[in-house]
């Protein structure tokens, strides 16, 4: 007797292997980072206090602790019944950006990531935010040869009811994650499908870099812009929801 389609069969067999599979890796992984958490904390602590030496097994400790919250956030798709995201410090965000890609970024390129001028919070997941941010320094880093430089600037801006239809946002407040770079730039071509899925114009390249963060823009109910010419750099915005601290940070 055959089963009823969609009820199981060879295709919900392969999918409930793949699902069994990915908890496997996952439950592995995260032993894994749990070794490289506790080596990183003791290293950190048995170096002289503020010794370069201390600060890079801090960062390493810190990007750690990012991918242990990415499991998390993996584990929690899986869950009906997932927490509400807190509104997000942009201030701190910026911090653990700032020394995460200062370490993954080409060492001859400047980077600068100021903190806001004053306090703000946004929609989201922060982690979500922080790997978004540093895969849009990446991106901008990999756009230049040998230096140049990167700047991410926040800000507080209004969207009137023009500039929210071209981005397919409701109109109101938002908060602007702008990265600049000053390389090579993209063509009209590959502006156009810079954000797709796969799509990459370097040799080893994943194409996913773009696509996670306009992914994780529309998760928050934000989106990501671009802007660029080709020898004039590229600009990559992310808007993000302004909320209030103490709100609950609901996707729009």
């Amino acid at each position: 007797m055959q089963r009823p389609e969609g009820a199981g069969g060879p295709q919900a067999d392969r999918l409930a292997a793949l699902h069994r599979m990915s908890g496997t890796l996952t439950h592995d992984f995260n032993n894994l980072l749990g070794v490289i958490l506790s080596a990183n904390e003791r290293l950190a602590e048995g170096l002289p206090e503020g010794s370069e030496a201390q600060k890079l097994a801090l960062i390493g400790l810190e990007a750690a602790e990012r991918g242990a919250e990415l499991l998390r956030r993996a584990l929690s798709l899986t869950q009906a019944n997932a927490a509400e995201p807190e509104p997000i410090d942009c201030g701190e965000a910026l911090a653990t950006l700032r020394s995460l890609a200062g370490q993954a970024i080409a060492p001859g390129v400047r980077l600068s990531v100021p903190a806001p001028v004053s306090p703000l919070h946004c929609a989201g997941d922060r982690t979500g935010l922080e790997m978004a941010l540093l895969n849009l320094c990446l991106n901008a880093s990999q756009a230049m040869a040998d230096d140049g430089d990167i700047s991410v600037r926040t800000s507080r801006t209004r969207l009137d009811v023009a500039e929210a239809r071209r981005l397919g946002l409701a109109r109101g407040t938002y908060v602007a994650f702008a990265v600049r770079d000053t390389g090579k730039g993209m063509s009209p071509q590959t502006l156009a499908r810079a954000t797709d899925p796969l799509f990459t114009t370097k040799a080893s390249g994943s194409g996913l870099g773009l696509s996670s963060v306009t992914d994780f823009a529309k998760s928050a109910g934000g989106a990501l812009a671009l802007q660029s010419r080709e020898g004039e750099g590229s600009t990559a915005t992310l808007y993000l929801p302004l909320v209030q601290a103490g709100e609950t940070a609901v996707a729009a």
